[in-house]
């Protein structure tokens, strides 16, 4: 029920429709570890109606980098009231712990469809308090050199099919080069986004949606799509935090 309320207010007033199952979906990391206490600063769980829906990165005190597709429904996408979100930063705990903030303002790319350009920043209503755990972490410049260790965290299942969990997990992907990721996920990769590979049942899924992927302490991507679901041997695509990073600083606060 918690989920229907804006889903409803929205399709009475765009008069869209929307599967609440397909745009706010359970969170889940496949094959992660727990991360320790103050192990991913920058990570967040951005809440909609004080249920966890998304991952964000916290780049300054007052701005998340997110998915659009987390703060968007219908097509074509419509922006979700920015009163229908909060961000709990600090802890690794999903629902307590950590400072929570409301979100003032949410802002998708501009040419988001859907599918391609799928990043988002949320201005919040007030700034964090940084603290050991809780951090900006840098935009990237450029992607990650191919074969590299990359990682990305996020709340949900410890395996595949098993329960959800309520504390932070994280796991490592490697950075392939577009053409392989072409080849290895039945072509279609648009050039923003960051290919990702795994293992088989590991990786992230669904609800991971907006959360960090890392590389030597800078944010090279945004988690956005699964292929052949999750924890399949297809790479997972993240919108890559270097092609995007003009935009990123030209709607924020970041110099």
């Amino acid at each position: 029920m918690l989920l229907l309320l804006p889903v409803l207010l929205l399709c009475a007033v765009k008069g869209a429709s929307i599967s609440v199952k397909k745009y706010f979906p359970q969170s889940r990391i496949v094959g992660g570890a727990t991360a320790s206490v103050g192990q991913f600063p920058h990570q967040v769980s951005l809440k909609f109606l004080n249920s966890h829906n998304c991952g964000g990165s916290i780049i300054s005190s007052t701005y998340i980098v997110t998915a659009a597709h987390c703060i968007a429904l219908g097509k074509p996408p419509v922006e979700i009231p920015p009163q229908y979100l909060t961000v709990r930063a600090g802890s690794r705990h999903v629902d307590r712990g950590g400072q929570l903030v409301r979100v003032a303002e949410v802002k998708m790319h501009p040419l988001y469809d859907g599918s391609d350009n799928d990043i988002a920043v949320l201005r919040l209503a007030q700034p964090l308090r940084f603290n050991s755990q809780v951090k900006a972490i840098a935009l990237a410049k450029r992607d990650p050199p191919t074969g590299v260790p990359i990682l990305t965290s996020g709340w949900g299942l410890t395996r595949n099919g098993g329960n959800t969990t309520t504390y932070l997990q994280y796991t490592t992907l490697m950075a392939v080069k577009n053409e392989d990721c072409n080849r290895l996920s039945y072509g279609g990769v648009h050039e923003a986004i960051l290919c990702l590979a795994h293992n088989i049942n590991n990786g992230v899924c669904k609800g991971d949606s907006g959360g960090p992927a890392v590389y030597k302490n800078q944010l090279v991507g945004v988690t956005n799509y699964i292929v052949g679901g999750c924890g399949s041997y297809n790479p997972d695509g993240f919108a890559s935090v270097a092609y995007y990073r003009d935009w990123l600083r030209n709607n924020t606060n970041i110099a």
